[in-house]
């Protein structure tokens, strides 16, 4: 088996591996943007609550999650039928923990908005939660743009641990490799881990300062 050989084998784990990373991404951001909120602007009860997910979430390695959900939760019989999905508990252990911190990034970004909208927002007739959604929420996703795509690079590079499950994506398929080249499968998935990462987290970033100050925020 040449290069181009093993490079082709790797890149058959592409699919798994962007499944995964676009997954866990989306469920991070159904859960860290009304975390964000709720930490922002409702009582102390609920802030203490979202906090302590966020502290709990962002300590425990992505690794010891997706162990626990796989082999702890999974060995109930209730929950035996998911969570014995190798790709399914791998997409789930990140998820939980991007919305720990998209939770962070999104509540960052409302803190850069500057407070006078809400009170300006109310003054015209807006409930609090007409003036979180039209005035807020926009706002907030520019800001928070290069944050969120810094954290869909680290998932895409966290989502190099589902291989210890067994899922078969490219950090898997460079292992299978080992027996033939125990140099060049590790090599040629880190290229492409970086290429699948730096490109669009630069360019986020880059995108975001520009309507940063297009908008005057």
């Amino acid at each position: 088996m040449d290069i181009v050989d093993k490079l082709i084998f790797i890149l058959g784990g592409l699919p798994t591996t962007l499944a995964i990373s676009i997954l866990s991404f989306l469920l991070g951001f159904i859960i860290g943007l009304p975390l964000a909120f709720i930490r922002t602007y409702t009582s102390k009860p609920f802030q203490i609550l979202v906090d302590g997910y966020e502290k709990v979430l962002r300590g425990v390695p992505e690794i010891v999650i997706m162990l626990l959900f796989y082999f702890g939760v999974g060995g109930i019989p209730l929950f035996r039928q998911p969570f014995k999905n190798a790709f399914f508990t791998a997409t789930f252990a990140l998820g939980l923990r991007s919305g720990a911190h998209q939770s962070q990034v999104f509540r960052g970004a409302i803190r850069g908005i500057r407070e006078e909208q809400m009170v300006t927002a109310r003054s015209l007739g807006l409930s609090k939660l007409q003036a979180i959604i039209y005035v807020m929420i926009p706002q907030t996703f520019v800001i928070a743009t290069p944050g969120l795509g810094s954290e869909y690079a680290l998932l895409v590079k966290d989502s190099s641990y589902a291989f210890i499950l067994g899922v078969v994506d490219m950090m898997r398929k460079a292992d299978l490799l080992r027996p033939l080249d125990r140099v060049f499968p590790y090599f040629a998935a880190a290229f492409l881990y970086i290429l699948l990462t730096f490109p669009l987290a630069t360019y986020l970033d880059m995108w975001g300062s520009r309507k940063k100050k297009q908008l005057g925020l």
